[in-house]
């Protein structure tokens, strides 16, 4: 009977597997980090778009006060300084994504390395067994033919 395959690094193979769904599983939350930022920046544009347009209404008709164009004034940079807060986040989690992503495929690669090498340690262990194989029945071949042989003698002497 041909003995089973067992690869001995079956362990650490089960280990890169769940590091690479951990690192992909990061991934995806950093890029759900993202895509979130990316929507707030979005819907921050369209707020200062709505603001400028209103603002730029009043300025044309001419009838705002010195406060009110003071405090447009102060609103117009607190949307600037909000911008800039979401391009540095949308600057931080892209850089994030990125190293996530550079992780994720190192560790899949190296998955991909392990799997391949137990590939190849199956292949070898099928060879082998079946080099054992064609040698027990090239022995039983043998021994049937010698036996055959003796009758055959046994058969022609009496």
């Amino acid at each position: 009977m041909a003995k089973k395959f067992q690869f001995r690094l079956e362990r650490v193979l089960n280990l890169r597997i769940q590091v690479e769904e951990i690192r992909v599983r990061e991934l995806a939350v950093a890029k759900e980090y993202l895509f979130k930022v990316e929507r707030e920046l979005t819907e921050h544009g369209e707020k200062q778009k709505v603001f400028l347009e209103d603002y730029g209404a009043l300025e044309k008709n001419g009838s705002f006060t010195a406060e009110q164009a003071i405090t447009y004034c102060d609103y117009k940079e607190v949307l600037t300084e909000q911008e800039k807060d979401y391009r540095k986040r949308q600057d931080d989690w892209m850089l994030e994504v990125e190293k996530c992503r550079r992780e994720a495929v190192k560790v899949s690669r190296e998955r991909q390395l392990l799997e391949n090498f137990k590939e190849k340690k199956k292949l070898a262990h099928t060879h082998e067994v079946q080099i054992e194989e064609q040698k027990f029945l090239d022995e039983v071949s043998s021994i049937a033919f010698v036996r055959r042989e003796r009758a055959k003698r046994l058969v022609s002497v009496s």
